[in-house]
């Protein structure tokens, strides 16, 4: 996602552009390159994003309760979605992240976002994989069971 706030029109582009994606292809390219398996370090791009996902969960209009619903993600505060940075955390969501790419690989060492939506789901995305401009990203259980395979963000 962008680091930016997204207006009602660029709600319905978000939304649109999830919903492609999740009904088409995920023709992912990867150039992870040589580096060690673990969450992202932030910087002012992961805040934004985080800024995004923040909204998703708490804004209460319709377009944005759609979204939810498509990306099987609660409706929360504001303050119950953070970034997590947990080692061990961030190793099974790389696991779980690589299992479910369109063709599995989970020997290639990435460097993911983790995004914790309350104590039931977990928004994992890659910046190296992406369809088009966008990242792909992945919607988990509390467990790194699959809950939503693929959107584009």
């Amino acid at each position: 996602m962008r680091a930016c706030s997204l207006g009602p029109a660029g709600k319905v582009s978000f939304l649109f552009a999830a919903a492609l994606t999740v009904l088409g292809a995920t023709g992912a390219s990867t150039g992870v390159g040589e580096q060690q398996s673990g969450c992202q370090p932030y910087d002012s791009t992961w805040i934004g994003e985080l800024s995004e996902y923040q909204a998703l969960a708490s804004d209460t209009d319709s377009i944005t309760a759609v979204g939810r619903t498509l990306f099987h993600l609660p409706q929360l505060p504001k303050d119950s979605v953070s970034l997590v940075s947990d080692s061990a955390t961030c190793m099974r969501a790389v696991l779980a992240y690589g299992r479910n790419l369109d063709v599995p690989d989970t020997i290639t060492p990435r460097r993911v976002i983790l995004v914790r939506f309350g104590p039931t789901r977990y928004v994992v995305g890659d910046p190296h994989v992406t369809a088009g401009e966008f990242t792909i990203d992945m919607v988990f259980d509390s467990s790194f069971t699959t809950v939503l395979a693929t959107f584009a963000n």
